[in-house]
């Protein structure tokens, strides 16, 4: 097995390390990709401590691991790590699917249960892909791929309707399609702050008119939805795979922290009750033989990752279990060539 790790480099300081022509400029940062045999790899995180207390600036923003293996080694794993790359967002609580908060962790706030169908903008899931997850770790599969599992006996899971959520309110408001919308612009013209003038923004958005405005969009999203229906277009079907087994227990020598240089030696991103493990997955998983089940599918029991806000329209994280699956699921994602899966050998100890 071969260990890399590709770095964001902060590119005001990649000179201090790295050629002019080394890896690929992307902005204000640039893409390094390196082995962790190779000697600069240490220096980098010299670096990150070096830059930070000098400038308050960091010397890499952001990294990933990346193994690559032999033909012997995959046939040989007995298990293996299910990591979805394809990702998107708004999650499913600002599509409306609810969760019981009540269940989670009152330290980390981890394993909250679904309270609800999942429900998304089916609109936002990435093209081309069979299997994705939002970031708040909801992992949704194709019509396809849901019949191909079904098909292939796989064992560990259940395939959950997921409902859509048409979110034309958060597209721009087209008042002229709206009855009332149009009420608001003659309205606005009679007030001396026609459409499109600065003043008419204001106006619009004082709270005696607020209630128009609601109303303008909720109509709005009414015709764009009756326009779609009558062009027959219907959103692709989209099951939530759901993994019925989740105890697994993450077990020595796995190694979880903030980046490769830092384990989190404080244990500022872990839980003291032991439900949230740390930030991030540092090296290849290892788990007790006795916690692996005889499931396809199943998941850890601890968590990865954090609960937190990001932004007011980001949306929330939650944290992750880590996935394992058999041979038998590798090779059927394998044969089907699933697309937006990353596999890693996973260890029994």
């Amino acid at each position: 097995m071969k260990e890399i790790v590709e770095f964001r480099i902060n590119e005001d300081f990649a000179h201090r390390l790295f050629a002019d022509n080394e890896g690929t400029k992307l902005g204000i940062v640039r893409k390094i990709v390196i082995s962790v045999g190779d000697p600069r790899f240490g220096r980098i995180g010299e670096l990150q401590k070096e830059v930070t207390a000098a400038t308050g600036h960091a010397f890499f923003y952001g990294n990933r691991t990346l193994y690559r293996y032999s033909e012997s080694e995959f046939a040989d794993a007995p298990c293996f790590q299910l990591i979805i790359g394809a990702t998107f967002e708004p999650p499913g609580e600002l599509c409306g699917t609810k969760y019981d908060e009540s269940t989670a962790c009152l330290q980390c706030g981890a394993g909250a249960a679904q309270a609800s169908d999942l429900r998304l903008d089916l609109r936002k899931v990435p093209k081309g892909k069979e299997i994705a997850t939002t970031i708040a770790d909801e992992i949704i599969v194709s019509q396809r791929l849901a019949e191909r599992m079904t098909d292939a006996g796989l064992t560990g899971f259940e395939l959950r309707p997921v409902r859509h959520k048409a979110r034309y309110e958060d597209d721009p408001l087209d008042l002229h399609q709206a009855p009332t919308g149009r009420e608001i612009l003659r309205k606005a013209e009679t007030a001396g702050s026609p459409h499109p003038t600065g003043k008419f923004w204001v106006w619009l958005n004082r709270a005696e008119n607020r209630v128009l405005l609601e109303q303008a969009r909720a109509e709005y999203a009414a015709v764009k939805t009756e326009a779609n229906r009558r062009k027959g277009t219907r959103m692709p079907v989209w099951y939530q795979l759901v993994v019925t087994a989740n105890t697994a227990e993450i077990v020595a020598p796995t190694r979880v922290g903030i980046n490769p240089f830092d384990d989190d030696p404080k244990g500022e991103c872990r839980c003291p009750l032991g439900d949230l493990i740390g930030l991030n997955l540092l090296s290849e998983v290892s788990i007790s033989v006795a916690s692996r089940g005889e499931a396809d599918i199943v998941c850890s029991r601890q968590f990865i990752g954090t609960r937190h806000v990001v932004g007011p329209q980001a949306g929330l994280l939650r944290p992750r279990r880590v996935i394992l699956i058999s041979p038998k699921f590798r090779e059927f994602l394998e044969s089907e060539k699933i697309k937006g899966v990353v596999i890693e050998v996973a260890h029994l100890v």
